[in-house]
C-alpha cells in the first residue's frame, strides 16, 4: 500500500519530524484501540498543536475519526496494518511505574498532599519567563531518583530555577524518610522575586532547610557558589540557548565531575542532536534519560510530558560564560509563535507589541482590540512545534 500520505500530511503540518512523525500517531491509535488526542501527542512525542494538526489532516483522508476519543477507521486500520506492517497491541509498559522505573512508596503519598497543598499557593506562572510546573508527584519522583542514584543523601545540590518546588520536594521526603535533612545542603537560585518569596515562606512553614538566592542566570554566578556543588538540578527555558545558559552555569557549579539532573521538552532527533552536542561541548556525557519523566500543568503545548535526562560532569569548564545578552526565552527565540488571527474578524495581533497583552492566554482574556472575539489561531506559517 501506497505510504505517500504520510509525507503528504507531513508537508500540511510542516513537521519536523516528517513522516516518522505522523506514522508515530497512527501507532498510537492503533496500539491503545482509541484515546484521547492528548495521549496520542504524548505517545507520538509531539507538541499538542503538532498532533491536532495531524490528526486534521489524517480525519480528511479518511484514517481516523472521532469516536470515544481517536480511532482508525477500517481504511486507516488496513494503512497500518498493510503499509506499516502494525499488528502488535499489547501495552509493554509497566502498569505501577508508568514507565518511569520508580514509584512513590506508600509511606511518601502524606509528603505528596503537603506537597500539592503548599504548590497550591504558588504564585502564578509567567510564561514570557517560560515557567512551567510540574505536578506534585513528578516533583517527588525527581526527588527519589536523585535519592536512588546516591545525589541526595551526603551531597551538596544546587537548584537552577525552581518553579517545579523540587527544593520542597527534596525537604518533605527528608523529613518523612529521615526525620531531617537528606544532604549537605539545597540551594536554590531563582530570577522570579515572586517565585524566590514563595520558597522561602514555604521552607520557614515546614521547616525545610532551603537557602533561595535571588539571581539572574544571564548575570555570572555569585562567586561563592563556583565549583561548590556536587549535584545541580534544572528544568531551563525550552530552547538551545536556554538549555546552553542553564547548563554552562550548572557545569561551573560543579566541583568537575558531579552530576546534573537536566529536565528538557521532547525534541525531534535533529533538534535533539544539537541538545547532545552542547551536552558533550559543556563537558557532560548522558547516563541515563528517562522519556516522559515528566509530567506538567498546563503545558498542553508539549503535552504535558517532558524526558529527564541524568548527565554526568568529565570536564570542568575551561572559562566561565561571561554575561548572556543573546535571546534565551520560548518567545525570544520563536518570534513567529508570537502572531495569533483572530477567528472572528481575522484581525492579527503580536504579543507584547505596541501595548498587547505578552501572552495568548492574556490576549484571550483581553479579546481580539478589532471585535472583541476570545478565540485565536496562529498565523499560517507560524511552525508550531
Amino acid at each position: 500500500m501506497d505510504t505517500s500520505i504520510l509525507e503528504t500530511v507531513a508537508h500540511a503540518t510542516r513537521l519536523r519530524e516528517g513522516p516518522a512523525g505522523v506514522a508515530a500517531v497512527l501507532r498510537a491509535v492503533y496500539r491503545a484501540g482509541s484515546l484521547r488526542l492528548q495521549e496520542a501527542a504524548r505517545e507520538a512525542r509531539l507538541p499538542l498543536p503538532v498532533a491536532t494538526a495531524i490528526r486534521r489532516e489524517l480525519e480528511k483522508a479518511g484514517f481516523l475519526e472521532r469516536k470515544h476519543g481517536l480511532s482508525l477507521t477500517e481504511t486507516g486500520r488496513r494503512f497500518v496494518e498493510t503499509a506499516l506492517g502494525l499488528g502488535v497491541t499489547h501495552d509493554m509498559t509497566c502498569p505501577a511505574c508508568g514507565g518511569r522505573g520508580i514509584v512513590i512508596p506508600a509511606e511518601l503519598r502524606a509528603a505528596v498532599d503537603r506537597l500539592a497543598a503548599i504548590v497550591a499557593d504558588a504564585p502564578p506562572v509567567d510564561v514570557t519567563l517560560d515557567q512551567c510546573p510540574c505536578v506534585p508527584d513528578t516533583a517527588m519522583l525527581r526527588a527519589l531518583l536523585m535519592l536512588k542514584d546516591g545525589a541526595l543523601e551526603g551531597r551538596r545540590v544546587l537548584i537552577l530555577g525552581d518553579d517545579d518546588s523540587l527544593s520542597v520536594a527534596i525537604g518533605l521526603a527528608g523529613r518523612a524518610l529521615r526525620q531531617g535533612d537528606l544532604t549537605r545542603g539545597v540551594t536554590v537560585v531563582e530570577s522570579d522575586p515572586r517565585r524566590v518569596a514563595f520558597l522561602r515562606a514555604a521552607a520557614a512553614s515546614d521547616e525545610i532547610a532551603i537557602e533561595v538566592i535571588e539571581h539572574d542566570l544571564r548575570a555570572p554566578l555569585p562567586s561563592r557558589l563556583a565549583r561548590a556543588f556536587d549535584v545541580v538540578a534544572t528544568d531551563p527555558p525550552y530552547t538551545l540557548a536556554g538549555a546552553k545558559l542553564f547548563l554552562s552555569r550548572g557545569a561551573e557549579a560543579l566541583t568537575g565531575d558531579g552530576a546534573c539532573y537536566f529536565s528538557f521538552t521532547q525534541w525531534p532527533a535533529p533538534q535533539l542532536a544539537e541538545l547532545q552536542r552542547l551536552f558533550l561541548d559543556l563537558g557532560f556525557v548522558v547516563r541515563a534519560l528517562h522519556q516522559g519523566f515528566n509530567r506538567y500543568l498546563g503545558a498542553s503545548v508539549l503535552g504535558n510530558v517532558g524526558d529527564l535526562f541524568e548527565l554526568a560532569q568529565v570536564r570542568a569548564p575551561d572559562a566561565d560564560l561571561p554575561v548572556w545578552t543573546g535571546p534565551l526565552y520560548t518567545a525570544d527565540a520563536n518570534p513567529r509563535e508570537r502572531i495569533y488571527v483572530c477567528a472572528a474578524c481575522g484581525a492579527e495581533t503580536v504579543l507584547g507589541e505596541d501595548g498587547t497583552p505578552a501572552t495568548i492566554v492574556a490576549l484571550k482574556d483581553t479579546g481580539c482590540g478589532q471585535c472583541g472575539g476570545k478565540v485565536f489561531r496562529r498565523r499560517a506559517g507560524a511552525a508550531p512545534g
